[in-house]
């Protein structure tokens, strides 16, 4: 097992199932998808092999159903801002792409990861659901969304920030239970393998953590 994360490991992981991913999206298990599933199907792919590997140090060789649950019940819920029909097409677009790779050989426990997120599917939606799961970034996206920000855009995410940070002290003062956000004069502060804030689905340290 991968002792301490390491760059050069990811990269290596993302090469080499890349091919993977392509081979995936021309098989007949991807075509047995729905339209909603073939459109999320790159990015969940991606973010779960990039998070498996970031936050629970499997490379995919080591896969387990142990690892396979707190990731797509607690990582990806905690980090991924999306809409939901990511989540509702995390178990499907997986198990898929499970059983592709257990027939193609590249994973040995394939049959077993397939069943398990089968059997989790509506747990990762419900969880998606479940602010209290949420990280701190994810929270103040979510909430930004909601109030119809483009948050791609840095200049309306930087005001919805101060307003939503104003609108966090006055509840402070009132004693009410909040979530505590950073300010824009302090930036976000989030790891530099977390999703970037700015909602482009990249990590931090790839995306405005690397300016």
């Amino acid at each position: 097992m991968v002792e301490e994360y390491s760059d050069d490991e990811l990269e290596k992981i993302l090469d080499k199932t890349y091919d993977w991913g392509i081979a995936f999206s021309e098989s007949k298990y991807f075509q047995d998808l729905t339209e909603e599933q073939k459109q999320e199907s790159e990015f969940i792919v991606m973010t779960f092999i990039e998070y498996m590997y970031s936050y629970h140090l499997l490379i995919p060789e080591e896969w387990d159903e142990s690892g396979l649950e707190k990731c797509c019940l607690d990582t990806l819920p905690r980090k991924i801002t999306a809409d939901e029909s990511y989540y509702r097409s995390i178990a499907p677009v997986l198990s898929s792409f499970f059983k592709f790779s257990g027939e193609k050989g590249f994973l040995k426990n394939a049959s077993n990861l397939a069943r398990k997120v089968n059997k989790i599917d509506k747990q990762i939606v419900k969880n998606f659901y479940d602010p209290g799961r949420w990280g701190m970034a994810k929270s103040m996206l979510m909430a930004a969304k909601k109030a119809g920000v483009d948050i791609e855009n840095e200049a309306e995410l930087t005001k919805f920030m101060d307003i939503f940070n104003q609108q966090q002290l006055a509840d402070t003062k009132k004693g009410d239970k909040i979530i505590s956000l950073p300010s824009s004069d302090n930036k976000v502060k989030i790891g530099r393998n977390d999703q970037c804030p700015c909602g482009s689905g990249k990590k931090y340290k790839k995306c405005c953590g690397g300016h």
